[in-house]
């Protein structure tokens, strides 16, 4: 039980330092890009040919090119990008990669002459060493009622499953709980430690019922296909005929398999009537 529990502090704190690092390079991405904007307005070649990658691609309405002749339109004034007016923004990390899809109204001077475009802007960066560079921008012409695709939020995706998977214990409802549970899932009690098979037969033949779940607290931190929730409950259960009620705090690991979350581990933690 010692093991287990030191092993899933050191898995909590490895989770959320790298979410916040995530949520880091997100604010790092949002900041680069809008400074890209201001620098393209300004025609710093300098700051722009050190953001942009050897090998990165520009893609516009009227052709694609690389980095040196990008460089070369913003520095002439063939394309002057005078002003972008950003409206919504997403970030997606994926490793040393991010995407920045970005919405903007782009105010140009092109061939003499001031346009003004609605525009959905398409960023890839690559961090190498502790930089990020531009390797991709595309513009995709769209009109002014466009929408950015808003993130996905698994973090109340997996609140919810938690949410059902207390409601099937309660209803002993083995088949939904079956399909739930992953393979090689562990449940970690008070009384001992096992896996899927003895906790489904356990609760299947009633001796824990999980009668109710109160639930007070919940935090959920999700990286790449991997979720921690933490959950501070008062839990109702019948145990040996007995009704009993613990605070607990309970620690649920799912995995994402296939496109479905499945829960992996499930630990209770007794707390102390004040702890909070």
């Amino acid at each position: 039980m010692y093991k287990i529990a030191i092993s899933l502090v050191f898995i909590l704190f490895g989770i959320q330092y790298a979410h916040s690092q995530e949520m880091a390079f997100e604010k790092e991405i949002i900041e680069l890009s809008k400074a890209k904007w201001q620098w393209m307005s300004e025609k710093n070649v300098d700051k722009l040919a050190s953001l942009f990658h050897d090998k990165s691609k520009f893609v516009h309405m009227s052709g694609t090119w690389n980095k040196d002749r990008e460089l070369e339109i913003i520095e002439s004034g063939s394309i002057w990008y005078k002003h972008a007016e950003v409206h919504d923004v997403v970030v997606e990390i994926f490793g040393n990669t991010a995407v920045l899809w970005n919405r903007i109204t782009l105010v140009a001077h092109v061939r003499g002459d001031d346009v003004s475009n609605e525009f959905t802007v398409t960023e890839i960066y690559k961090r190498e060493e502790s930089n990020w560079k531009l390797l991709d921008l595309t513009f995709s012409k769209v009109r002014d009622t466009h929408k950015i695709a808003t993130k996905a939020n698994p973090e109340n995706q997996i609140i919810e499953l938690s949410k059902q998977k207390w409601e099937w214990m309660s209803n002993k409802n083995i088949e939904k709980l079956e399909g739930l549970f992953h393979e090689n899932s562990v449940f970690v009690h008070m009384g001992g430690s096992w896996g899927k098979d003895k906790e489904i037969d356990i609760i299947n033949s009633g001796m824990i019922h999980y009668k109710k779940a109160d639930i007070h607290e919940v935090s959920v931190n999700v990286i790449e296909n991997t979720a921690i929730l933490l959950n501070r409950i008062t839990l109702l259960a019948v145990v040996g005929g007995n009704e009993v009620t613990n605070p607990f705090m309970v620690t649920e690991v799912y995995k994402k398999v296939n496109g479905e979350y499945k829960l992996a581990s499930l630990s209770f933690t007794k707390l102390s009537e004040g702890d909070k």
